[in-house]
């Protein structure tokens, strides 16, 4: 039995988990005394948002993606978190000791960051996975849809010339500066991404991302309670249980399995984009700025998935084959086999993006490791 085999979630999920590797949530608490501006230029703002992840603070959070994702059987947490509501809260005593807590109707899913470390702590299953080391591409968790961590991905997207300030706005009892970030390249689905944040620290506190052609937020992401500072060192502490099931998993995702596991290094460039990550893999980021594509190749071995999974998402033919497609206005994703490769790509970019990435692809394969 080969690893994706061992995989409940299957690999025909990648192309809408892939997707997750870039973003979140929202809705839109906000109080009726009007907040007060300040006189910071955008620049300014910006930087503090980028510098604010060493800023220690609890409260609780809520997220909303509406991507109008398809109906897809068994598809798991990964595309809930598009298109459902999140309810978080969150200790935070810095960028790695924190713990991040998914509340939902049943319990509650834990995530803690001790260093290198991170402990999922399942309370309905009574399972704790412990996992060492950050994989450079892997799926979103809902600690991902925290203000903060998405107003700071947005924030080091930006180019020179992109961002301008909004008006102040009181969020959580904060009276945050407004951050709008208008993306200058054509080939992104964003069409802007709003940030509010504190002005004494440039915490996020708020992010809403808007797709082209959308008069509203798709994705926003908010706090409804919030207090800076240190929590209490026994919220970011996990004490095992002793009916803990304790399971150590190197690669709890298949996109962190593929590029630990696939026999395939990918390209670099891509399509005319640069590598994001590090180090070439089966799994790797390609762009600039907002034009973020995420790439999975891995072994196209399990063939008859593939045609169950064409059977639910529509298809469309081109130089690569045939290939699954997933389209939304903020997110798009294929999926496509070419000569015992299988591909998965996704991102905040548009379908002809995609197509180029494909296309060099299906003609020039992949190398072996």
């Amino acid at each position: 039995m080969g690893w994706w085999e061992r995989r409940p979630a299957g690999w025909r999920w990648l192309v809408i988990g892939g997707v997750v590797a870039v973003l979140v949530a929202l809705p839109g608490l906000v109080g009726a005394v009007p907040a007060r501006d300040r006189p910071v230029d955008a620049a300014g703002l910006l930087g503090r948002v980028l510098a604010s992840d060493r800023i220690a603070y609890q409260g609780y959070a809520e997220a909303r993606a509406g991507l109008g994702l398809p109906d897809v059987p068994r598809a798991g947490r990964v595309v809930a978190l598009l298109g459902e509501r999140t309810r978080m809260r969150a200790f935070v005593a810095g960028p790695h000791r924190w713990r991040v807590d998914e509340l939902t109707p049943i319990g509650e899913r834990d995530l803690y960051a001790d260093g290198s470390t991170t402990l999922a702590w399942d309370s309905g299953e009574r399972q704790l996975t412990v996992t060492q080391g950050e994989a450079a591409v892997r799926f979103a968790r809902p600690a991902d849809l925290l203000p903060p961590e998405l107003g700071r991905r947005i924030a080091a997207a930006a180019e020179a010339g992109e961002a301008k300030r909004l008006g102040a706005r009181r969020v959580a009892g904060v009276q945050a500066l407004g951050l709008r970030i208008t993306p200058a390249a054509d080939g992104t689905t964003l069409a802007r991404a709003d940030v509010w944040a504190d002005p004494a620290t440039g915490l996020p506190v708020r992010v809403e991302l808007t797709a082209r052609g959308q008069a509203e937020p798709i994705v926003s992401s908010t706090f409804l309670d919030l207090r800076l500072g240190a929590p209490d060192p026994g919220h970011v502490r996990f004490d095992v249980p002793g009916d803990a099931d304790v399971q150590r998993d190197e690669a709890p995702d298949l996109a962190r399995a593929i590029d630990r596991f696939s026999p395939f290094v990918l390209p670099d460039p891509l399509a005319g984009a640069p590598r994001r990550t590090r180090l070439a893999g089966a799994a790797a980021t390609y762009g600039r700025g907002f034009d973020l594509v995420a790439v999975l190749a891995f072994p196209a071995s399990f063939s008859p998935r593939t045609r169950a999974f064409l059977d639910k998402v529509p298809t469309r033919s081109g130089p690569w084959g045939e290939a699954s497609v997933i389209t939304t206005p903020l997110l798009n994703g294929m999926i496509f086999e070419r000569d015992g490769v299988a591909y998965a790509l996704a991102g905040t970019v548009t379908q002809p993006v995609l197509d180029r990435v494909a296309v060099q692809l299906a003609r020039d394969g992949v190398a072996s490791r």
